[in-house]
């Protein structure tokens, strides 16, 4: 008892609420316990950082194709690409008036953006060009010289070059008309419908 009265004697002489000599070790004991448990969760937190980071860029590196993916991918489309190249460059040089609506139609099959607006454009020119070219008795006949030789621009976008030879006959010109031409064909993975022919140019032509 005798002991618990000195401690609150000395406590007013403080004032009040000052610390005796056992509160101040308690008082001094404090930042020590909380630093004993903060070091250890700043550690984990750093490991745990590490970790997800680790995570992280592992799932980064492993959605990006490599090279031999991308390769082996365009190994793969290229096949169907010179096929359907092949099959625009037939359709453009072989073609009369008896077969000319079947031609067309599997030529719009085929066909996507700008160049199917031209071919469209080219069939409606007339007032019927099925007719024109019976009237004429004209046709043509064509063969593949070269090619297709396929090159990539991106993985849904190919460039096909052709040389192609033309013969084209009408009443007006019975023996005919035979021209070489260099095609480069724009082809578009248009994924529901295949590789379809966006783009064809004359790069050259040579009169036979």
């Amino acid at each position: 008892m005798k002991l618990m009265h000195e401690d609150a004697a000395r406590g007013d002489e403080l004032g009040g609420d000052a610390p005796v000599d056992g509160d101040v070790a308690v008082a001094h004991a404090q930042p020590t316990s909380r630093r004993r448990w903060t070091t250890p969760l700043l550690v984990a937190a750093a490991v745990v950082g590490l970790a997800t980071a680790a995570v992280f860029g592992t799932l980064y590196l492993s959605s990006e194709p490599s090279t031999d993916e991308i390769g082996s991918f365009l190994s793969a489309e290229k096949p169907e690409i010179e096929e359907r190249a092949r099959r625009v460059g037939d359709l453009l040089v072989n073609y009369d008036s008896t077969t000319l609506d079947d031609v067309s139609q599997e030529m719009l099959d085929i066909a996507t953006g700008n160049f199917r607006e031209q071919y469209e454009e080219a069939l409606s020119s007339g007032p019927g060009l099925s007719a024109a070219l019976e009237e004429a008795a004209a046709s043509s006949r064509g063969e593949i010289l070269e090619g297709p030789d396929v090159s990539f621009r991106s993985p849904s976008e190919a460039i096909a070059i052709m040389s192609v030879k033309q013969t084209a006959q009408s009443n007006s010109n019975p023996g005919g008309q035979t021209i070489d031409y260099v095609l480069k064909i724009t082809l578009i993975d248009t994924v529901d419908g295949g590789w379809k022919a966006d783009r064809v140019e004359v790069i050259s032509t040579q009169n036979v």
